[in-house]
């Protein structure tokens, strides 16, 4: 997490493969939240992959039920 001010940034989160579906993204996005709001941010900010009929994103499911809200989406370009 990287904070400034009232704001943070939720990034570089993710979980070994081996150890995926036993809550410890949940627990990682919990844990950086109570930092934040420990240090007074109110603004949380974060990215993850777009949800697909091919690709159902867990991490966009987990920040879902976490409260997070979809803003919007960003192009990302290949060189």
């Amino acid at each position: 997490m990287f904070a400034s001010g009232t704001f943070a940034w939720l990034g570089g989160g993710t979980t070994v493969p081996g150890f995926r579906n036993r809550g410890a993204q949940k627990a990682l996005i919990h844990a950086r939240l109570q930092e934040g709001a420990d240090r007074g941010v109110s603004t949380f900010v974060v990215e993850t992959e777009v949800p697909s009929a091919d690709n159902a994103d867990i991490s966009n499911t987990n920040l879902a039920k976490m409260g997070f809200v979809h803003i919007y989406n960003r192009s990302n370009f290949i060189l």
